[in-house]
């Protein structure tokens, strides 16, 4: 008999726990009952913490019991099993690491005064540093908002639309990423984008705004630790540079993304800053990543519009890379129907008054001269089609839908629906999955209509 998928507080080898003495759990494979267990936990230097010794129990969650951890330590532990014949399997193994404990970092904001009336574009913060010979290196990051943070150019970790939604007068999650490989000798820039998220941005049904607060801000912690021993630690403070003349100048959950591909970030002022009264707290759930990816068919509807159908109903955003001239325009609207006479819709998923019409579900984005690839940062979209308004000319092939939704880091990925044959099966699967965040159901719920080239 051996312990397999073993998880530490229900996740997988997680680093940045809050818990000194967190929980253990695994699950048997072979033999018919576990009848004793053993754990054995030490640092990344080869010291025991803590040596269970052989236990009579079935349990197969067992709360840590060792001295109390305390923040930063990597922990690595394994257990071996007694079947009913009193026969000791192999070893299987894991790891955690406990989280901050305490933060030097600073809250900051981007330095404007808001006006809750008005939306804005996505701050854009920096942070320029150098270092050299280090051996580890952590990130931690929150928001009130969403977040992206990036290191050198490359995206930090997989979690989309991080923090996460919390009650952010409660409680904030936040975020610890191994960035090790990331880092460079010499000079290194940390830069992260702020956007809305649930804190500013729409909320409900009818897209109410500032449901926690108007002022959105961030918070990070990088920690490197070099050969010798020594911890350099870059922070969010005043001196960090912030603009936010960036791409994106408008980010909403429920409505999308307005970008203009000419514009960079001038970090040209500094970061504002800022409190809040919540101490955040490690994450400790699954993440929201990147699953599927769909291809679509292209369609032409009775009216003559253009529409990309990705063959059934996702929770996620879309991809694409085009070549085009300065200032031409993608307009894209996410859909989840098409209505009784073959036409794309969005009124099964919109509230509408005099006033507001909430989600638009919509990107607009404005090319630079030469490829443009553009990937949703900010947004998510219940939606199976796509209506295209443009001058540029592209190929279905050129887009791609992503779902996205939680799933345990050791399931394997299963695929949302069985294949689909070419031309789309139109027939309606009476099996729904739901995928978080959005919670929508991916089913086919597509009429009968014939496929076209663009």
């Amino acid at each position: 008999m051996q312990a397999i998928r073993l998880k530490t507080e229900h996740l997988f080898d997680p680093i940045g726990v809050d818990f000194t003495a967190p929980r253990l759990y695994w699950n048997c494979d072979g033999g018919k009952k576990q009848t004793a267990y053993q754990i054995v936990a030490a640092d990344d230097s080869g010291s025991v913490l803590w040596d269970s010794g052989r236990v009579e129990s079935a349990a197969m969650c067992v709360k840590w019991g060792g001295t109390p951890m305390p923040p930063k330590t990597k922990v690595l532990w394994k257990v071996r099993l007694w079947d009913e014949e009193n026969a000791a399997g192999d070893w299987s193994k894991a790891s955690f690491e406990t989280g901050i404990g305490a933060w030097s970092a600073k809250w900051v904001t981007g330095d404007y005064k808001v006006n809750k009336k008005e939306r804005y574009p996505v701050d854009c913060f920096r942070k320029d540093f150098h270092t050299t010979n280090v051996k580890k290196a952590r990130l931690y990051i929150t928001a009130c908002g969403l977040y992206e943070a990036s290191l050198n150019g490359q995206r930090v970790g997989d979690f989309v639309r991080a923090p996460g939604i919390t009650d952010y007068r409660k409680r904030v999650q936040y975020q610890t990423y191994d960035v090790t490989t990331m880092l460079q000798k010499g000079e290194n820039t940390l830069t992260v984008q702020l956007a809305d998220g649930w804190y500013r941005g729409s909320c409900g049904a009818w897209g109410l705004k500032n449901q926690y607060g108007t002022e959105t801000k961030l918070l990070a912690q990088l920690e490197l630790t070099h050969a010798d021993g020594n911890v350099q630690t870059i922070v969010t403070d005043e001196s960090w540079d912030w603009s936010n003349d960036g791409s994106i100048r408008f980010a909403d959950n429920k409505d999308g993304e307005e970008v203009n591909a000419q514009k960079e970030p001038s970090y040209s002022g500094k970061a504002k800053i800022t409190n809040h009264p919540v101490t955040p707290t490690a994450s400790n759930n699954v993440p929201v990543t990147e699953h599927e990816r769909l291809k679509p068919v292209c369609i032409t509807t009775p009216s003559g519009k253009t529409v990309l159908d990705f063959g059934q109903n996702i929770a996620g955003y879309a991809e694409f890379t085009v070549a085009a001239h300065a200032g031409q325009t993608l307009k894209l609207r996410f859909g989840e129907l098409l209505d009784a006479d073959g036409e794309f819709t969005q009124k099964n998923i919109q509230c509408s008054n005099k006033s507001i019409t909430t989600p638009l579900q919509q990107v607009v984005y404005t090319c630079r001269e030469g490829e443009n690839h553009y990937k949703t940062t900010f947004a998510i979209f219940g939606f199976q089609y796509i209506l295209v308004e443009t001058e540029v000319p592209f190929q279905p092939e050129d887009f791609t839908a992503i779902a996205v939704c939680r799933t345990s880091l050791q399931a394997p990925r299963q695929s949302l629906s069985p294949a689909l044959p070419a031309p789309w099966d139109r027939r309606r699967s009476s099996s729904c999955w739901h995928a978080a965040p959005a919670s929508r159901c991916v089913c086919w719920r597509v009429p009968a209509i014939k496929t076209a080239p663009c």
